[in-house]
């Protein structure tokens, strides 16, 4: 078995259930880590001013099967996790010896307007 179909057997074990949504379309469901990322002095994510001083948006990390190529995805694609809508903020492929493995990028919640919080 190759690496590629290593990897998504423990995405399968270890992830949670997502889908991809892009312009009318919808993946099937699929198997992804999506790990909370918190701003550091070394990322580049955004922040918020509020009253009690700055914070961070909801990023997290992602990590996804080498089938599903979020990089053919548009800007406009959202990546749906337990009710949850997140957009991608950077999308990349990660290989080895030439074979894509698998992808990973980092995504950032959208609040929609009845759990808006903000």
């Amino acid at each position: 078995m190759n690496k590629a179909k290593l990897i998504k057997k423990g995405l399968e074990k270890t992830g949670r259930q997502v889908t991809l949504e892009d312009a009318g379309w919808s993946s099937v469901p699929f198997y992804a880590v999506i790990k909370q990322k918190w701003k550091s002095y070394k990322s580049d994510f955004e922040f918020n001013e509020t009253e009690i001083g700055r914070v961070s948006a909801d990023y997290c990390i992602y990590i996804g099967p080498y089938d599903h190529d979020i990089t053919a995805l548009s800007d406009n694609a959202v990546l749906c996790v337990d009710g949850r809508k997140y957009m991608f903020k950077k999308k990349e492929t990660e290989k080895l010896g030439g074979e894509t493995v698998y992808y990973s990028g980092i995504v950032r919640r959208i609040w929609e307007a009845e759990d808006d919080q903000s």
